[in-house]
Formats: C-alpha cells, structure tokens, sequence
C-alpha cells in the first residue's frame, strides 16, 4: 500500500466521523466517559472501604437489652466491690512494700492475726460472689476472677504454716514469708489491674436496644 492510498484511508475515517470537529467530539466523549468511570470506580473503592470499616465496628458491638446491661453491670460491679476489698486485705497480710509494725511482739502477734482474719474473710466473700454469679459472665473473664482467688488462696496458705504443727521448722521460720510470698502479692495485684481492663474493655463493647 503506498503512501496516497495510505491518504485516501485517513481522509475517509475522518470524512465518516464527520470531519475535524467530529473526531474533537468523538475524543472529548471518550474522554469524558473515561473520566466518569474512574470517578466512580475510586468512589466505589472509598464507598465499600467506609462499608468495611462500619461492618468491622459494628461485629466488636454486643446488643443487649437495657435490662441485660444493667443486670450485668450490677455483677461486675459487685465482683469489683468484693475482689477489691479481698485483695487489699491480702496486700496488708502480706505486703510487698514497707510496712510500720508494733515493736511490742504480743502486739505484733495481735496485729498479724488479725489481718488473717480479715483477708480470710474478705476472700470467703469474693469467692460467693464470683460463684453466685459465675453463671452470669463470660468463661474468660470467671477463670481470670478465679486465678486471682487461687493466688489469694496461696497467700492464706503461707500464713496459716505458722499453726501448722506437721511443719517442721522453727516458729521464727514458720512465721517468715518467702520472697516468692511477697512477689505473689505484687503478681495478684497486677494481674486485678489487667482483669479490670479486660472488663472494662467489655462493658464498653456492649450497646444498649432502645
């Protein structure tokens, strides 16, 4: 094919979409269709992120009703109230910082007894609250409640080997907390601060059904 009837072609496509002002038209209206499509494609893409990230925040809700919420607001509330009391009772029992204690050694003797019995006793009540509610909450978060009473449960444990007369040991020694003893106390108190986030985190995961 030579070069005129290479012409002839070009001088036909443009006679057939009408001259110049044809082939601007043609070109414009592409142009203008390529550019409504991208438009809406990146609008779409935007359009289906905004859906995704609404989906995902939506799963990380729980609706209850207003009766379930406050219900178990009420629990946690309680299981704060009790677990708190018993855990400060059982850092005075056995204490990980530094502690004034009286010099008059019946005194002492008075004093340490009856920090055993108040942790004793403010365990005993944090146990029946988590067993009457038990059935109310989460496993995860009844089994972290749980670890937390056997850590307490240890730390009566290591008080009550002094009037244990199947330990051979000394008084002095029977009455002597290990370094492992005063690290539980520290170990039970972070593990209630990371407790108390876990529910705090929960509480507000929950959404209320008007």
């Amino acid at each position: 094919m030579d070069l005129s009837q290479v012409s002839s072609i070009v001088v036909a496509c443009i006679v057939s979409a009408g001259g110049i002002g044809g082939i601007a038209t043609a070109v414009i209206k592409f142009s203008s269709n390529y550019i409504a499509d991208r438009i809406t494609s990146k609008y779409e893409n935007k359009l289906e992120q905004k859906l995704e990230k609404y989906k995902t925040e939506l799963n990380k809700k729980e609706y209850v009703s207003q009766v379930r919420f406050d219900a178990e607001f009420q629990i946690y509330r309680t299981l704060s109230k009790e677990f708190s009391t018993a855990i400060k009772k059982i850092s005075i029992m056995i204490p990980t910082g530094l502690v004034y204690l009286p010099t008059n050694k019946e005194k002492r003797k008075e004093y340490e007894n009856n920090n055993y019995i108040d942790a004793n006793n403010a365990v005993v009540t944090a146990q029946d609250a988590l067993f009457a509610n038990g059935a109310f909450i989460s496993v995860d978060l009844y089994n972290k409640y749980n670890e937390i009473l056997e850590l307490c449960r240890l730390q009566l444990d290591a008080f009550q080997r002094r009037f244990d007369v199947l330990f051979f040991a000394s008084q002095e020694e029977k009455e002597t907390f290990t370094a492992e003893e005063y690290e539980r106390t520290t170990i039970i108190n972070n593990k209630w601060l990371e407790l108390n986030n876990c529910v705090r985190e929960y509480i507000s995961k929950l959404e209320v059904i008007e």
